[in-house]
C-alpha cells in the first residue's frame, strides 16, 4: 500500500491530518470490517468483549438518544439494537463508506447512518445527543480537539461520552513485544514509522488524555478505567488476528508480510508466558458524565 502519508513519513516531514485521513480511507476501503474482527473476539476475564464494556454505559430509562462516531461497519450499534431493541434512536458516523455500507446491511431501518467526520456534526443540533460512543477510534483523530468540542455540543445536560482507546503498554509485555516486532517490519520499508504517532499522542496516555478531555468538559466528571483483553488461539491464529488489527501491518510491503506472520507465529511459540495460547492487551475506557 502507498499514501502520501507513507510518502511524507519517508522523506522525514510529519504529516499533516489531511493526509492521515486518506490512509485511513485507503486501509478501510480496501480492508472494511477490520477492526470488528479482531475486537469482537478481544474479551475480558468475564468474557465481556470491548463493544459489551463501552455499552455499558447506556442506562434503558434515561437514555434514547445514541450517536457512535466512527461507527465502522456497526458491531457496537448492532450490539445495542440486540441488547435494548427498539428503546434506542441509533446514528453512526464514519468517514468510510465502506465500512458504512457493511453496517448498513445488518443494521435495522431504524438506525441513521452518516457519512461525515467527527469534527463537524452539524447535521445534529445542540444538546441533542443522550450517550455519545466512541469505540477504539478517538485516538486516530486529528485533530481532536474539535471532535471533543462537537460531543460536548451535542450532548444533553447530564450526558454521557465514553471511548475505548489504548491502554499503557507496559501493562502486557507480550503487547509491548509484538508491537515492537511490527513497527521493526514497517520499519524496513518505511524508514520513520513510528516516529510520529497517528493522531494525537495525548490519547494514549492516562494523564494526559485525562487533562485533554477536562478542558472540554470542566464541570463532568471524567474516569478512566484499565482493563487487560485478550484474544486466544493457535500460534498462526494469533499472528494473523494480530497482524490484521494493527494499523502498521497494512504499510508492511506484501511481500514482506509472509516473514512477518512468521516472526509473530514463533514469537507466540516461543514465549513461555503465553501458556494458554493468549495475547492480552491493556485498554482504556473513558467515560465522561455530566
Amino acid at each position: 500500500m502507498e499514501t502520501s502519508w507513507l510518502r511524507e513519513l519517508r522523506r522525514g516531514k510529519k504529516p499533516g491530518s489531511g493526509k492521515l485521513v486518506e490512509h485511513l480511507q485507503r486501509v478501510h476501503r480496501e480492508n472494511p470490517g477490520f477492526t470488528e474482527k479482531y475486537s469482537a473476539n478481544c474479551v475480558d476475564a468475564a468474557g465481556m468483549n470491548t463493544y459489551q464494556w463501552l455499552a455499558e454505559v447506556i442506562e434503558k430509562e434515561d437514555h434514547k438518544e445514541i450517536l457512535d462516531l466512527a461507527c465502522g461497519s456497526g458491531p457496537l450499534l448492532s450490539h445495542c439494537h440486540d441488547k435494548f431493541g427498539g428503546d434506542l434512536s441509533l446514528t453512526g458516523v464514519d468517514m468510510s463508506q465502506a465500512e458504512l455500507n457493511l453496517a448498513e446491511k445488518r443494521l435495522p431501518d431504524t438506525a441513521t447512518l452518516v457519512h461525515a467526520k467527527a469534527q463537524n456534526l452539524g447535521f445534529i443540533g445542540d444538546e441533542e445527543i443522550d450517550v455519545v460512543l466512541c469505540h477504539w477510534a478517538l485516538t486516530l483523530m486529528d485533530p481532536v480537539g474539535p471532535v471533543l468540542e462537537e460531543v460536548s455540543r451535542v450532548l444533553k445536560p447530564g450526558g454521557t461520552f465514553a471511548a475505548i482507546v489504548d491502554g499503557d503498554k507496559s501493562f502486557s509485555q507480550e503487547y509491548e513485544d509484538v508491537s515492537a516486532l511490527i513497527y521493526s517490519w514497517v520499519g524496513k520499508a518505511h524508514e520513520n514509522y513510528g516516529k510520529y504517532d497517528m493522531g494525537d499522542e495525548r490519547i494514549r496516555r492516562k494523564e494526559t488524555l485525562q487533562k485533554l478531555v477536562g478542558h472540554y468538559f470542566k464541570e463532568e466528571e471524567v474516569v478512566i478505567q484499565q482493563k487487560l483483553f485478550s484474544v486466544f488461539g493457535t500460534p498462526a491464529k494469533l499472528a494473523k488476528s494480530v497482524a490484521d488489527f494493527f494499523y502498521a501491518s497494512y504499510a508492511v510491503p506484501e511481500n514482506m508480510k509472509p516473514s512477518l506472520l512468521d516472526d509473530l507465529r514463533d514469537y507466540f511459540k516461543s514465549n513461555e508466558k503465553i501458556l494458554n495460547q493468549e495475547f492480552r492487551m491493556p485498554i482504556n475506557r473513558l467515560v465522561v458524565r455530566g
